[in-house]
């Protein structure tokens, strides 16, 4: 009797053990979406992920990943306008002028203003030879278009726009009709992949994508690239391979620039005047399961002589102390419960050891 007690005893504190240390399934995570050979995730807040891929004795890619729908944003930054320039732009608005202003610098605003603020990077191209500065292409900013952009005659048949709304992104081709005719609250313009930015040299690239990953006819996911050294070819492959629908080019060469949580992961001392902010969801997920222009001819000039330096210098990388997503698994997080059970069964063997002697 005593015997098949302790049994069941024992049998019933294994079992209790061994269902509190499963990993809650309701909120394990894995990716929905592919991730290229050799990249893995770095850090993951909610909504949005960041990946790295190391290259032998070359500077790393990364790449982020923002789920619109799960209330992640893109938010376009800027320097203080100095001059609004009405009437000077492509389309007849403006050809403001801003002043330039380091990453450190958005970084803070952006940290400052959004609790959950994730990486900053830069943005639009600009022209370097005047300060305060113009952008050859537009940007629009909570609804008010504060450029048209200078650069009319720039890359005509490869500018394109990235629209913004608070649940998903189009990339669609910019002209007067699509920039002045769209009802996204933020725009940044770029470049086409192909449009020729030194495309085949190893210098800092800056790419967008978007991806329609549910199919539902609206892109909820965005990519973003940034890296030290890529050809154009080598940046868009690597959005593609990640999803991506459509890419865009933003700034590269010496402008290319990126900080996560704090850490400067490509850097630079290149103040610019307009730059990308990263916000991860405000709230818990629980069933998550482009670069520089350069023209022959023309006036865009963000590449310097020193971008044209080899591979082979490394980058910042993330602290060891940045913090993983929330919601994932963790083994440590259930170890205490058999070291709390086992005074338990010792009290539980004791007990049963004594009733087996008064009774035999």
């Amino acid at each position: 009797m005593a015997e098949k007690l302790l049994r069941f005893w024992l049998v019933l504190i294994a079992l209790l053990i061994f269902v509190l240390a499963l990993p809650d399934l309701s909120v394990a995570q894995t990716s929905d979406y592919p991730v290229p050979e050799g990249f893995y995730l770095v850090t993951s807040n909610p909504g949005v992920d960041l990946y790295r891929k190391d290259y032998s004795g070359g500077s790393p890619d990364f790449v982020q990943v923002l789920n619109l729908n799960q209330g992640a944003q893109l938010v376009p930054l800027h320097g203080d306008i100095i001059q609004r320039r009405q009437g000077k732009g492509s389309y007849g608005g403006d050809d403001a002028a801003f002043t330039s202003q380091s990453l450190q610098k958005y970084w803070k605003e952006l940290s400052t203003t959004y609790e959950d603020a994730f990486c900053v990077l830069n943005g639009q191209f600009f022209y370097m030879q005047e300060s305060p500065t113009r952008l050859p292409f537009p940007l629009k900013v909570d609804n008010n278009i504060l450029s048209d952009g200078y650069g009319l005659n720039e890359f005509p048949d490869n500018k394109l726009l990235l629209e913004l709304w608070p649940d998903k992104a189009r990339i669609t081709p910019l002209t007067y009709e699509s920039l002045y005719g769209s009802k996204a609250p933020d725009i940044i313009a770029g470049l086409t992949q192909t449009a020729n930015k030194r495309s085949d040299r190893y210098v800092g690239r800056t790419f967008v994508g978007v991806d329609d990953r549910n199919q539902d006819g609206t892109a909820e996911i965005l990519l973003i690239f940034n890296s030290k050294i890529s050809r154009q070819v080598d940046a868009a492959s690597v959005l593609h391979s990640f999803g991506a629908d459509q890419v865009m080019m933003l700034d590269g060469g010496g402008s290319t620039q990126l900080t996560c949580l704090g850490e400067a992961l490509v850097s630079s001392d290149r103040p610019i005047p307009q730059a990308i902010g990263v916000v991860a969801s405000a709230y818990e997920i629980q069933d998550q399961p482009e670069p520089a222009v350069v023209a022959a001819a023309g006036e865009i000039t963000t590449i310097g002589p020193a971008d044209d330096a080899p591979a082979g210098r490394s980058d910042a990388q993330i602290s060891a102390g940045t913090p993983s997503r929330p919601d994932r698994f963790e083994f440590g997080n259930v170890i205490w419960v058999p070291l709390m059970m086992t005074p338990v069964i010792a009290i539980l063997a004791i007990f049963v050891n004594r009733l087996r002697s008064n009774i035999f």
